[in-house]
């Protein structure tokens, strides 16, 4: 990549472009070498702007140790910074530290507090995590009706988490009182048609519970439930594709 271009972007202080050419530096793509350190740089330049994507990105920077030491405190201030902007990639991230203690005293309540701000902004992932509190009554009452339909609303964003969650809702008998193995095997089947490298433990367990199901149902019973898999997977289709930031990744 010419480097003069790179410095022309900055000199048009265009925090958004800048942005992008961090995530050129992160993943080693448009012709340069993957460099942290450089993608901390440009992200750090676009957040110091007010962008707040950026401000995710060097949040995840610190959470994840790459161009610098692993700082959850770090991490947690800078995503602070952008969740209180509006933003609701940087809610839910807030949400996920409270859960689990990183970088700040863990709390349920807080991280639900988080996770509901997030979904109100029409974040899939935070949706996803209020059933997962649901479910395991964490921070809240354990409510199986509430996690059904809060597992629903993330896997019509496209969340391959949500449809796999609520096979294993379904398959349990929870809430309707009795297992329904073909509606798991419709949920199940969904998923494995979205899941992702990012979730590679999930999607093994899906593919063994789906072959699980699957065993027991009739040839009838699969052929109806292929044809819900089929119209789910047009409808999810449509659901954004985003980069790990919570900006729109180009498809």
């Amino acid at each position: 990549m010419d480097g003069s271009k790179l410095s022309k972007l900055l000199d048009r202080s265009d925090p958004r472009a800048a942005n992008n050419v961090g995530w050129l530096w992160a993943r080693g793509e448009g012709g340069v070498k993957q460099d942290f350190k450089e993608a901390l740089n440009w992200w750090t330049f676009a957040a110091k702007q007010g962008y707040t994507p950026s401000m995710n990105n060097v949040g995840l920077l610190y959470a994840n140790g790459h161009g610098v030491a692993q700082n959850y405190e770090e991490a947690f201030k800078w995503w602070m910074r952008s969740a209180e902007r509006g933003n609701a990639w940087a809610m839910n991230a807030v949400g996920d530290l409270y859960e689990n203690g990183q970088g700040v005293p863990q709390n349920y309540e807080l991280a639900l507090n988080w996770y509901r701000e997030a979904a109100r902004e029409g974040d899939g992932l935070a949706m996803w995590n209020i059933g997962h509190l649901s479910e395991e009554g964490l921070g809240t009452d354990r409510n199986y009706g509430e996690a059904a339909r809060w597992y629903r609303q993330a896997a019509e964003r496209g969340k391959a988490l949500g449809m796999y969650s609520l096979g294993k809702l379904y398959q349990a008998g929870r809430p309707a009182g009795q297992p329904d193995a073909a509606e798991a095997y419709v949920w199940y089947a969904v998923a494995a048609l979205r899941f992702t490298e990012e979730d590679a433990t999930e999607a093994e367990d899906n593919r063994r519970l789906l072959q699980e199901v699957a065993a027991g149902l009739s040839a009838e019973q699969r052929a109806a439930g292929d044809e819900k898999v089929q119209a789910l997977d047009r409808q999810f289709e449509r659901a954004k594709k985003l980069r790990p930031d919570g900006t729109e990744a180009s498809t």
